[in-house]
């Protein structure tokens, strides 16, 4: 059987026991190469890749090598131990080969080919080079280093046209964030990305959310819990493009014309011109802004209007 082959994840789920939420259902049901999921505390995101990983070890082909990758290998065992225990029990007839110290996996796919799976940790980036991979899973993604995912891990996708599913909890900007971006408002065919908060998982109860809510502070219970990438540049306007860099930042008004008479954006209240494009400049992260001329009198006038925003992913103000 050729290699386009899939398995029918629907009917593995069932054996398996395994009965994906929403949120999971999303991410399984994707064909992007890349895949990358940003979510809360609880959420399932281990649950999700281990299930991804037992059906790429299933799929059917001669040969299968596929890696799952942590910063540590006791953070790469929470879903090898789930992949494994799922095997064992559902599938054992299957398995070739178990190396509880390699922590490495074989077994026998629906071809009858060989299909294989090894945990590696990125703290050894030595241990990351050579072998070409068919899948790879990253847990906690945005705790690796750039090189590692650069110089290590991508490229061992390429001959073999590999699959990555890169999971964790977000943690501000870097590598993870850019493949995050990739994948949002159709920016690249080959990528897919979501971000779920904690409260999408409907087997969580919501007030041991709740509970957290109170005892965390709010930055770490909007990246813990509420899936949000902090100190990351705020996305323009999907509306009005603003603000953006290359925007006039100055405007004059006709003769008798107000402020009021201005046109906006309906989606974010940024001054626009004409073609509903955005006029208000932005300066950086934090700061973007608008002079409005005014001839009104004799005497010129300028009103300088500011947006800001108190962090770099908060709601301009």
């Amino acid at each position: 059987m050729g290699a386009d082959v899939r398995v029918r994840k629907r009917e593995l789920f069932d054996l398996l026991g395994y009965q994906p939420h929403p949120g999971q259902l999303l991410v399984h049901r994707s064909r992007a190469r890349f895949r990358t999921l940003g979510c809360g505390t609880r959420w399932g995101k281990s649950k999700c890749a281990a299930m991804e990983a037992i059906a790429a070890l299933l799929e059917p082909r001669e040969r299968a090598n596929g890696w799952l990758v942590g910063p540590t290998f006791d953070i790469c065992t929470r879903i090898y131990d789930r992949v494994t225990g799922a095997i064992e029990t559902k599938l054992g007839h299957r398995v070739v080969e178990t190396s509880p110290r390699e922590q490495r996996i074989v077994v026998t796919n629906l071809a009858g080919g060989i299909s294989e799976l090894r945990c590696k940790s990125s703290d050894r980036p030595v241990g990351l080079l050579g072998e070409e991979l068919d899948f790879l899973i990253v847990d906690e993604a945005a705790q690796l280093k750039r090189e590692v995912w650069e110089e290590n891990l991508s490229p061992r996708l390429i001959d073999r046209k590999g699959w990555a599913l890169l999971v964790s909890t977000p943690q501000g900007g870097g590598w993870y964030y850019e493949m995050f971006k990739r994948g949002q408002r159709n920016r690249d065919p080959e990528c897919e990305s979501w971000a779920f908060p904690t409260r999408d998982n409907p087997h969580v109860d919501p007030a041991v959310i709740e509970a957290e809510r109170a005892r965390l502070s709010k930055d770490t219970f909007a990246q813990q819990y509420e899936a949000t990438f902090l100190g990351v540049p705020k996305e323009p306007c999907l509306t009005c493009g603003g603000p953006r860099p290359d925007a006039p930042g100055r405007i004059q008004l006709a003769p008798g014309q107000t402020e009021e008479q201005l046109p906006r954006c309906p989606t974010c209240a940024m001054f626009v011109d004409a073609d509903g494009r955005c006029v208000v400049k932005w300066y950086h992260a934090t700061h973007s802004g608008l002079s409005i001329d005014c001839d009104w009198s004799e005497i010129p006038e300028t009103t300088m209007l500011r947006w800001i925003t108190l962090d770099a992913n908060g709601q301009w103000y």
